[in-house]
């Protein structure tokens, strides 16, 4: 992922001291800097807030296609049926 950073800007932080190491060991492991470790944990995460929202629209859209089939269904019946 190295050089995967286009524009940066400085941004520091104060983190727990097991994120910090997590974030040396995961850019040693990796070979990798710890912008980048970073950078991928957050596009990770983003990924994860996108993945929610689309899901919850995807139910949304399944109760409203449930509901339009039940209304259709019950407006067929009710006119399609001549007594």
């Amino acid at each position: 992922m190295a050089g995967s950073v286009h524009a940066t800007k400085p941004f520091n932080i104060r983190l727990p001291i097991w994120a910090v190491d997590y974030i040396d060991e995961r850019a040693a492991e990796r070979g990798t800097t710890k912008t980048d470790v970073v950078v991928e944990a957050l596009r990770s995460l983003r990924e994860g807030d996108v993945e929610g929202l689309m899901k919850e629209g995807y139910e949304e859209m399944r109760e409203t296609d449930r509901r339009l089939a039940e209304e259709s269904m019950a407006a067929s019946t009710t006119f399609g049926d001549p007594e």
